[in-house]
């Protein structure tokens, strides 16, 4: 089944905005058991080079991907399509910044923040990778529960689990891996603390940008 590039904040200022249309094949959408159409692909650049032999494009400068409620920022994007239509991609920043990715996930309250030098997108498989200095944090209204760095983190998309490798880049002390999980108990609290403030109109706290 073909899957495009699901890769996440606001639309930055550009010497030239890119909006290219992308060939979205349809998904199995598992939860309900039907058919649903990916959403649209954005992608704001300052440049953009295309080539059509190769089915790669390269996209340079301020670049800001937005796909349905998932957010990247990076200084570079390249992606890459095979003849099966699976795309495949790469993100790198310049210096000392991270790509930053955001997931919403509304019905949970949910907002799941990745960050890294380097992020690598493997449509067939997918799977996300977040390289050299490498973060994943989950926040839960506005909270965060789920915390884990190391020099290497491989995100699942099918069953949203994750493994984290140690390394000499890792931003812990020894190059270690290091993790911080809340109980069950506490996000079921933080979602149902959440329903009640939604509930009374009261607007749910918003999860920080990290860098």
């Amino acid at each position: 089944m073909k899957r495009a590039l699901a890769l996440t904040v606001l639309a930055l200022s550009c010497i030239l905005s890119v909006s290219p249309t992308w060939s979205q094949p349809k998904l199995l959408d598992q939860a309900k058991g039907d058919s649903a159409e990916e959403p649209s692909t954005q992608i704001l650049s300052d440049s953009l080079t295309h080539n059509d032999a190769t089915k790669t494009t390269r996209f340079t400068g301020n670049v800001v991907m937005t796909r349905g409620l998932l957010t990247l920022t990076s200084d570079q994007l390249d992606i890459k399509e095979d003849d099966e239509g699976f795309q495949y991609g790469t993100a790198t920043t310049e210096g000392n910044k991270r790509v930053y990715i955001r997931q919403e996930k509304p019905e949970n309250f949910e907002v799941l923040i990745g960050l890294g030098e380097r992020a690598e997108y493997d449509g067939k498989e997918e799977t996300f990778d977040l390289i050299k200095r490498a973060r994943l944090v989950r926040y839960i209204c506005g909270k965060p529960f789920d915390n884990v760095s190391g020099e290497r983190i491989r995100y699942f998309q099918k069953t949203d689990t994750y493994v984290a490798i140690g390394g000499p880049t890792s931003e812990n002390p020894q190059g270690r891996v290091r993790s911080v999980a809340q109980p069950r108990s506490r996000i079921d609290a933080a979602i149902e603390e959440c329903k009640k403030m939604q509930a009374k109109g009261i607007p749910i706290p918003e999860a920080p940008v990290l860098n």
